[in-house]
Formats: C-alpha cells, structure tokens, sequence
C-alpha cells in the first residue's frame, strides 16, 4: 500500500497513479528537457518526415476544427477519446 508519491518532486498523501488510472487507458509521454532550441525542432522535423513516408503511424481518434476547440476540449474531458485528437486550423 502507497502512503505517499511523488510527482515532479512534490510529495503527495495517499497518490497511487498507477492504481488510479482505469483499466484500458493508454499512456503516452515526450520528456522534452534534453531537446530544446534547434535540436528540439530537428527532433520534430524527423518525426514528421517518418510520418509522412508512413514509417510513423499515430493512431488519430478524431479531428476538430479550431473553431470547434471547446467540443475538442469536452471529448476529452469525457475520456471519449481512444487516440489523438487534432485540431484543424
């Protein structure tokens, strides 16, 4: 049984994560600290390359137009998404 975690250094009562997250829940993470600046933006440029000659597949759930940000924003908030969800300029 956890007493306690800890989060980016903070120290939390009774925080479990792992034992909190629902069953079937997928997570994804990017740690971006150690690429910032050009190197950042060259990182990105490989991952959008690998996207587009089909090496990368992201699973996308669902695409929103920016003007519909605030249904974007409730879908996800309802954990009705099962990928990514873009927003469309």
């Amino acid at each position: 049984m956890c007493v306690a975690g800890s989060l980016s250094g903070w120290l939390i009562p009774a925080f479990e994560p792992i034992a909190m997250i629902p069953t079937g829940t997928r997570l994804t993470a990017f740690h971006s600290d150690t690429v910032r600046g050009a190197a950042g933006a060259a990182v990105l440029q490989r991952v959008v390359d690998q996207v587009e000659a089909g090496v990368l597949h992201p699973h996308v759930d669902r695409l929103f137009s920016l003007d519909d940000v605030a249904e974007a924003h409730r879908y996800l908030e309802d954990d009705q998404a099962t990928g990514k969800v873009v927003l469309v300029p």
